[in-house]
Parts: structure tokens; C-alpha cells; sequence
């Protein structure tokens, strides 16, 4: 095993250099000082001494994986490079985020010591105390939580940079996990029933952008979110790729795209059910891939809005909560005119029509399909979209007449409002309609590196005994603050509550109210403040031993080795987990180092996945810490449809019963929660509010990057009318403000948004800020269906309406 290293900065050696120890307990001002100055200096560039190169996957929660090769000397990062190790070149791949990684590893504000809370919960007034006292104080109260109020009084949540690799803890004391996320999900609890969980990631890769015709970005702005995976996008062009970009604003997607349809904010759907309106009446649709691939000629009950079904029992839907066994669909067969099973090999079945059957009025989904859309117009759709009548229907013929076509969805945007269900169950039915999917140069989903794009290692995961697990979430995170929950002790690995939550101003007040709250992070984000102690985590460039995570990404088996040792007094999360498990005599449950995680994780590989044959923990650490999967490389595709839909009946099964109590079997239109034209509250609060995805950060990672915060830090982008009317220009302090809260940011006047519409890069530290917060204004509104949906509600980050004023 790796040997373990000793930190070449120790609290003794520090007390003792500062003069600090007779003084007892630092104020965490001055042990912020003192502990920042040589560490966090700059490397000298003609330092003499020893220089070596250390190579280590990329971000856990970045969406590309790159392999970054680091440049190491005297025990410093001082340069980040794409690495040079990968098989595949086209994956030497570097953005911003790590180019900028230096300034982040080194920046001011990482947490360096212990501290424990001296003043009130927000005021961020600290003590530094030791490792033992802090993981003593953990332990004390989540254990005095449980006795008083049983298990399910402690919540543990991992989130943001502090980790993610693997969350024992909570399992191990069987906490509240906090239930599902409600990030980014609002067009996959639409796509999921149609096309089966996960469905919002592509089956297919990004690699065939080139093959596609045509590529609609869909609120998706990839050459800033995702830079390294701008390369395909751009092949496409370079191929004759027409490129369609719908967002609100002018991004740098739409700048390189055919066409940019300016959708007002949260109307998405409109401009879909636009395009099959225009599909439907116009007969372009694949009547052959709706026959054999979709439910479209399954029968339903007229009167009672329920599917006919046979008693022969398929399976529950895997993305309804709660959902029972159903019983195999019948389709009207035209041989002998009557219903039988949809998968009769004899049976020729009818697309629409309708028929008495024992007093039932039976009918086709597609039937359904178009008796509702002859309820809408597409002038409706324009007027409500933004986007002229004609443009939607040229759109809708060069989708469904010209392929192969791909839609590109974004995890942000337009998935961030109360309706995004609706925006996902209408682009299934456009995908279904139309035959554009599992075939070369045609998909649906978020194609940047979350799906299919490159093979996937085998792995092990080490897994707890069965009686450890989580303990049940009867209440989602965000609506802790608003129903009535047994919460009582909290400990997040990274900011939960202020990155996962809408209104936090509300979250932060159930913070306040907790008996014990204690964070895990690297840097002093947003709700630190507001913890009783604080321990910092070191960051994947630092480990105490050679080595730390190992993962798949890219088509390459990726092992971090030759890691610094953690700055200040951080631990590694591994670490801090084992010290807390022992708290419950658990850590033997643990690994007790990443060497024997790694090996772990790849011994046997091979006995399960011949493709992992030779790839090994020492065979990693011969090749620099890069190996690549035997597919990996320009000619791996992934087989689209080869294993049809995970749905109960393997088709795209597009009319929701679940729902159907609720007006929503089809996707009918509903406006945004808050972000609507006609809403009244626009006359004291006329300005949509937006955030999204930044070619700078990830959500709020990388803040705390000083070279970032220099020119990137809380910035307001606004249009030039909105701007002039309220006597503002670029460089003014602006308060942005509706009736859940307030903040100030620096106003950016430019011709990027339409009049009326404001764009923020996704939420950054409250420290950076003049005043307030981002979140201090967004939408905690909850959609009573999204609770039978599988990913759960959507927190409606965008559907905001705010007004602007010189601060």
C-alpha cells in the first residue's frame, strides 16, 4: 500500500510558527491569515527543486471526466494540462474550470482548520478547534438526535465538492437522506413514463452529430456548459448540419447555430406542441415506427380515460411512483376486427379509429392524440411562445422531413420551471410521431457525456452489509422548510441547502431552527455560516496517501495518482468518513485507504467484463494512471434500440393513465407557476428572472477561483431597454428583488436577451455578494403531480418574476 504522508503544514507547525499557541484557541480571522500566507503564494517559477507529474480524472460532478495531466513542483500544482495519456486523442480535453483549477486549489477561502461556532447561526463567527473535538461534537449530537427522536431525526447529505465518491455515513446510522434532488429533472419526469428512467440521457452519442441533418438545441447552450464537447457540435456544422438553438437569450450555442428562436421564457412546450400540430395536420408523421415501436395504436376507454388491458400482468412502470403491475395493451386488429394483444405477430393493428366493445367506447391513443391537438392552433402556439407561426412549421417540416434529426436537451433552462413535465412528455411524442430516435444521426436526450457516447468500465462498489442502509425520507429536502418533518441534526458534505433549494431565505430559516447542524467543505460557501462546527475537505488534487478516485469516463479506466498532500489541516472524504464511523465502532466496515477502494473496485472486473482483462491497479499505476476500454476510439457507437424501451411493454408508451385524474394523460399545455405574460404580479414584478449554466463554474463550484470572481463574480445581464429605463448601466450595483427576497449584483447591459428578460450564471457564495443572495429570490413552488413522478417535483429555479432597480 501506498505509504501515508504527512501534511507539510500541521496545526502544531503552524501554532508553533505563528506565535498562536499560548494564545489558545485562534479567532478564525487571524487563523485565516496566517495560515494563508506562503501556501497560498503563487510557485515561484525558476524554484529549484523537485518537479513531477501527477495525472487525475477531472471534477466528479463535471459532466466530460477529462484526465488532467498536473504539473507538480516543490509538493505544488503549478500547471494543469489536457493529458497526454488518453488512447483516444480527440479526449485530451481541458476547459476553463480546469485550466482554472490552480487558482482553485490555492484560492483564499478554503477552509483550512476545524472551527466550531461561537456567534448566531449566520453571523460566521468562528473558533478553530481540533479534529478530535469537532468529530466528538459530530458524533454527540447526531447520536443525542436519534435517542430523542429516533433514526430518522439526523439527515446526511452529500452534494457538491466536498464529495460524492461514496456516502457510508449515512448509511451506517440508517439517516435521512433528504429524498430526491428536484434538480434538473423537470423534462425527464416528462420523458421518463414515455421512454423509460434515464431516458433524458442520450442512447446514442454525440459522435453523430455529423450524421444528423438536423440538431435542435433545446434551451442547451453546450458550448459553454459543456466546452470540450463542443467538437461534435462543430463537426456537424463544418458537415452541413442545420443547427436550430431555442433559447431564451443569445448564447453562444445559438451564435454558432443556423437559427435562434428567442422563446419567451418557460414556453418551450408551445413551440413543440406547435411543431405537432403542424406534423399531425400535415401527415408527416412515420406511420410504420408509431405502429411497431410506440403505443400509439394501443386502445383506450373512452369514458373512463383507462387503458384496455388483458389480466396477463407485464410490469409496473419503473418512473411511476407507486405504480402496480399492468396487463398487456390490446390493439384493434383490422384482419379480424377485433382487439387483440399488441404483440400478436398475426395481427395487423389499426393507428385511429374507434369501436364498441361490452359497452365500452374504445379508442386509439393516437385517436386521443388527435382530438387533442385539434384543440390547439398554431397561432396559439406562436402567441404564446413568442416565435412567428410560419417559423414553428418550417421547423417542424425540417424535423420531421428532413432527418435523421436530434434534439439536445438541457439540464437547466427550460428544465427549471413548474411545467417542464409538460415541455418533456410533448418532445417524446415528437420523437415518437416522427421515428427519430435509435437510429445513426437521430436521438433525443442530454448528449454531454451523460449518456452513451463512450464504452463504460466494470466496476466493483463496495457495498455496506444489507442492515446498513439509508433510513427512510418521508419529506424531500426542499419542502423540509414547509411540512412538518422529524428533523432535528444535519451534516451535509458540501452547501445542500442552499444550492438544492428554491427561496432560500426559507431553507436557511429551518437551518436556524435545527438542534445541530455541521458541514463537510472546501471552501467557505453559502452555508457554512450557518453550521455548528465546520470541517475542511481537501480537494481531489490532495490526498493523504499517492493516490485517491478511480473512475470510467470517456472510455478509459481513470486512476488520481500523485496527489499533494492536504493543505492546512483538510482530510480527504474517505477520511473524515472512517473518523466518524469509529464514533459507532463502524470504520472496520470502511475501506481503510483509496488504495484498497481501488483495488477493490477492479478485482475480478475481468471474471465479470472480459474487456477489463489486463486493467488492473498496477497496471493503472504503470500507465500513468490511463487505460482505455477496448472499444474505446472513433469507431464505437452505441447500439441505440437493440433491446427496445424499458417500459412495461418495451414501445415509447406516450398516454400518462397515471395521470390522466389529473388532465395530464397528454401533455396538456400549462402556464409556468409564476414566469407567464398574463400573471398580474408582472405589473409590480415585470422582469423574468433566469439562470443557467456557465462556461466559469458548475452550480456554484469554482467560485471561490479568485481569477474567476475577478471578472465573473455576481453579474446581472439585462437588456439594453430594460437597462435604459431604469437609468442603468454596465458596472452599476443593481438590487434584483420580488416578494421573497432581495439581492445586489453588478449590472452587465447587452444585446444577448430579449427586453423584459434577466440571465444570471447558476448560483455563486453568498460572500461575494453586496447584499443577499441569488437564491433569496427564486421559486420553492411544487407541482402536486411531480410527487407521483420518479425524480419528484421540480424546484422551479426559472420560473421567476423579479424587478430591478440602481442599488
Amino acid at each position: 500500500m501506498s505509504g501515508a504522508r504527512n501534511s507539510t503544514l500541521t496545526r502544531r507547525s503552524f501554532l508553533k510558527t505563528t506565535g498562536a499557541a499560548a494564545a489558545g484557541l485562534a479567532c478564525v480571522g487571524a487563523a485565516g491569515a496566517a495560515l494563508s500566507g506562503e501556501v497560498l503564494a503563487p510557485a515561484r517559477a525558476h524554484a529549484e527543486g523537485e518537479e513531477r507529474t501527477a495525472h487525475l480524472c477531472h471534477q466528479f460532478h463535471c459532466l466530460t471526466g477529462c484526465n488532467l495531466k498536473c504539473t507538480i513542483r516543490d509538493d505544488r500544482i503549478t500547471l494543469i494540462e489536457p493529458s497526454d495519456l488518453m488512447v483516444d486523442k480527440k479526449h485530451s480535453t481541458i476547459c476553463l474550470r480546469g485550466i482554472g483549477e490552480v487558482a482553485h486549489i490555492y484560492a483564499q477561502d478554503r477552509l483550512k482548520v476545524p472551527m466550531k461556532r461561537v456567534g448566531e447561526r449566520g453571523e460566521g463567527e468562528f473558533v478553530q478547534i481540533s479534529w478530535d473535538e469537532a468529530i466528538q461534537t459530530i458524533a454527540d449530537n447526531l447520536k443525542e438526535a436519534q435517542q430523542k427522536y429516533g433514526e430518522g431525526s439526523v439527515f446526511i447529505r452529500k452534494s457538491t465538492e466536498a464529495g460524492i465518491e461514496f456516502d457510508f455515513l449515512a448509511q451506517l446510522i440508517h439517516a435521512d437522506s433528504g429524498g430526491n434532488w428536484g434538480l434538473d429533472r423537470g423534462q425527464a419526469n416528462g420523458l421518463g413514463p414515455a421512454l423509460g428512467p434515464w431516458s433524458y440521457l442520450s442512447n446514442r452519442s454525440h459522435w453523430e452529430f455529423k450524421d444528423a441533418a438536423t440538431i435542435i438545441e433545446l434551451s442547451h447552450n453546450p458550448l459553454e456548459s459543456a466546452m470540450v464537447w463542443s467538437r461534435p457540435l462543430m463537426d456537424a456544422k463544418e458537415a452541413g448540419t442545420y443547427i436550430v438553438t431555442i433559447d431564451p437569450r443569445f448564447t453562444g450555442t445559438a451564435a454558432k447555430s443556423n437559427e435562434w428562436l428567442p422563446v419567451r421564457p418557460g414556453t418551450d412546450a408551445a413551440i413543440i406542441q406547435g411543431m405537432l400540430k403542424a406534423i399531425v395536420d400535415n401527415g408527416w408523421y412515420d406511420e410504420e415506427f408509431m405502429l411497431a415501436r410506440t403505443s400509439c395504436p394501443y386502445l383506450v376507454d373512452r369514458a373512463t380515460g383507462k387503458s384496455y388491458r388483458s389480466a396477463e400482468v407485464v410490469a409496473p412502470n419503473p418512473t411511476v411512483v407507486g405504480a402496480e403491475p399492468v396487463g398487456a395493451p390490446f390493439v384493434w386488429d383490422t384482419v379480424t376486427n377485433a382487439p387483440v394483444l399488441y404483440d400478436n405477430a398475426t395481427a395487423v393493428p389499426a393507428l385511429e379509429g374507434e369501436w364498441t366493445v361490452d359497452g365500452m367506447q374504445l379508442v386509439t391513443e393516437f385517436t386521443l392524440i388527435k382530438e387533442w391537438l385539434d384543440t390547439i392552433t398554431l397561432s396559439w402556439a406562436a402567441q404564446t411562445s413568442g416565435i412567428d407561426e410560419q417559423v414553428i412549421v418550417n421547423l417542424a417540416d425540417r424535423y420531421a422531413n428532413n432527418g435523421p434529426a436530434i434534439i439536445d436537451i438541457g439540464l437547466g433552462g427550460a428544465d427549471k420551471y413548474t411545467n417542464a413535465d409538460v415541455l418533456g412528455h410533448s418532445t417524446a411524442l415528437l420523437v415518437a410521431l416522427t421515428g427519430q430516435y435509435g437510429k445513426k444521426g437521430a436521438g433525443l436526450g442530454s448528449y454531454c457525456g451523460l449518456g452513451s457516447n463512450d464504452p463504460s468500465a466494470t466496476l466493483n462498489y463496495w457495498v455496506l452489509p444489507e442492515e446498513y442502509h439509508y433510513g427512510e425520507s418521508p419529506v424531500a429536502m426542499y419542502d423540509m422548510p414547509y411540512q412538518e418533518n422529524n428533523i432535528h441534526a444535519a451534516l451535509t458534505f458540501g452547501d445542500a441547502f442552499t444550492l438544492e433549494a428554491g427561496a432560500a431565505n426559507d431553507m436557511l430559516e429551518w437551518v436556524k431552527s435545527l438542534d445541530f447542524f455541521a458541514i463537510v467543505d472546501l471552501y467557505h460557501s453559502s452555508a457554512v455560516d450557518y453550521a455548528d462546527i465546520v470541517l475542511p475537505a481537501c480537494t481531489k488534487f490532495e490526498c493523504e496517501e499517492n493516490v485517491k478516485q478511480l473512475r470510467d469516463s470517456m472510455g478509459h479506466v481513470m486512476l488520481a495518482n500523485g496527489m499533494v498532500a492536504p493543505l492546512f489541516e483538510s482530510k480527504s472524504d474517505l477520511q473524515i468518513e472512517r473518523l466518524l464511523a469509529a464514533q459507532w465502532g463502524l470504520e472496520d466496515l470502511l475501506p481503510e485507504t483509496y488504495e484498497e477502494l481501488a483495488r477493490f473496485m477492479l478485482d475480478g472486473a475481468a471474471e465479470l467484463d472480459p474487456r477489463m482483462e489486463g486493467i488492473t491497479y498496477d497496471a493503472l499505476l504503470a500507465n500513468g494512471g490511463v487505460m482505455a476500454l477496448p472499444e474505446t476510439g472513433e469507431d464505437y457507437l452505441p447500439d441505440g434500440l437493440a433491446e427496445g424501451f424499458l417500459t412495461p411493454s418495451t414501445r415509447i408508451e406516450l398516454y400518462y393513465e397515471y395521470l390522466a385524474d389529473q388532465g395530464h394523460g397528454l401533455p396538456v399545455y400549462e402556464d409556468a407557476n409564476e414566469a407567464y405574460e398574463s400573471n398580474p404580479k408582472k405589473e409590480q414584478f415585470p422582469l423574468y428572472f433566469t439562470q443557467g449554466k456557465s462556461r466559469y463554474r458548475i452550480h456554484a463550484y469554482y467560485s471561490a477561483n479568485e481569477w474567476f470572481q475577478e471578472d465573473f463574480g455576481p453579474s446581472l445581464n439585462m437588456a439594453p431597454e430594460d437597462a435604459e429605463a431604469r437609468g442603468i448601466v454596465t458596472g452599476d450595483d443593481v438590487r434584483v428583488f420580488n416578494d421573497r427576497g432581495s439581492f445586489v449584483a453588478t449590472a452587465l447591459v447587452n444585446r444577448s436577451l430579449q427586453p423584459g428578460v434577466l440571465f444570471m450564471a447558476e448560483t455563486t457564495y453568498t460572500r461575494y455578494y453586496k447584499e443577499g443572495f441569488l437564491q433569496n429570490v427564486t421559486n420553492s413552488a411544487r407541482l402536486e403531480r411531480g410527487y407521483s413522478m420518479f425524480f419528484g417535483p421540480q424546484i422551479p429555479y426559472n420560473d421567476v418574476l423579479v424587478e430591478v432597480e440602481k442599488a
